[in-house]
């Protein structure tokens, strides 16, 4: 398995999970990086932090690369710095059931 799949895999993981049970999703809302590390089943960095959004009808995130890694071609990253951070996902508002979105 690629490292970066390693990422895609666990962000799919945590969305299909937030979408099939409610109080995952609130708890990713309430406190994401307690979410994710329970999820995880182990503890994430001090300085690392989680930000979780819900899309709306109005409202379309997009998850940016950190511009420290522009230009750093051939620096890959372990899989542990990988999962040490869990990235956005993008789910259609029109799969959500209507007063799902949070803002």
């Amino acid at each position: 398995m690629s490292e970066g799949s390693g990422r895609a895999q666990m962000e799919r993981r945590l969305i299909e999970k937030s979408v099939e049970d409610e109080a995952f999703r609130q708890s990713l809302i309430e406190d994401p990086k307690a979410a994710v590390e329970q999820e995880l089943g182990s503890r994430l960095p001090e300085g690392v932090r989680v930000v979780a959004v819900e899309e709306t009808a109005e409202t379309i995130y997009l998850v940016l690369p950190s511009t420290s890694m522009a230009g750093a071609e051939g620096v890959e990253l372990s899989d542990q710095q990988l999962e040490s951070v869990a990235g956005g996902g993008w789910i259609p508002s029109d799969t959500l059931a209507d007063g799902d979105c949070h803002e």
